[in-house]
């Protein structure tokens, strides 16, 4: 593994367990056993570093739910298998968990984010198309589907819940499912 990966991975742990302001690059520069000269040759400065940390998770989170979505048969399996992916992802990543839930680094930039979205809502309005979910704009998806799972997650990775998000994403994806779709799917289920 190159000296970056381990750099990054060090961060990931350290920024984690302690936070951000609390983790100092001597902290994650003697876990991996290099020298000051070897960190800054990757990373200017702590805040360089925790932009790549967060850039990091941030794209293995969103394979993951792409994953669990880009081959639904149907907007309803589409919306469960989010709730699932995210729930499921946070559980296996509490690390990387803790790091997308804390301030977004003012300096990331990720280009997988912009395909990410743009994927994601290419996705929803399909299915809004033909009238399975509501023609809602990316706020109102994102909050409607995943505010609720997102939340239960915040309060687990902080030790207020004990239960991990996994064993709740079946209540939070029915949750999802009965407010994203329409009244035409309504009438369907019945």
């Amino acid at each position: 593994m190159q000296v970056r990966d381990r750099l990054i991975q060090a961060a990931e742990r350290q920024f984690a367990a302690r936070g951000t302001l609390e983790t100092t690059l001597a902290d994650i520069r003697d876990e991996v056993g290099v020298s000051v000269g070897a960190l800054y040759h990757h990373f200017s400065d702590k805040a360089q570093l925790y932009s790549a940390v967060w850039e990091h998770a941030l794209a293995d989170y969103q394979a993951a739910f792409w994953a669990a979505i880009r081959d639904s048969e149907t907007a309803e399996e589409g919306v469960r298998s989010g709730v699932r992916a995210h729930l499921d992802w946070v559980s296996r990543e509490p690390a990387r968990a803790k790091i997308l839930v804390a301030p977004r680094p003012a300096a990331a930039r990720s280009s997988s984010n912009t395909e990410f979205l743009r994927d994601t809502m290419r996705w929803w309005r399909t299915h809004a198309a033909y009238g399975a979910v509501r023609p809602l704009e990316f706020p109102l998806v994102y909050a409607l589907w995943l505010g609720p799972a997102q939340e239960y997650a915040r309060q687990w990775l902080s030790g207020q819940f004990d239960s991990a998000p996994a064993t709740v994403a079946v209540t939070l994806g029915e949750a999802a499912w009965q407010s994203l779709k329409t009244a035409q799917q309504e009438g369907n289920s019945r």
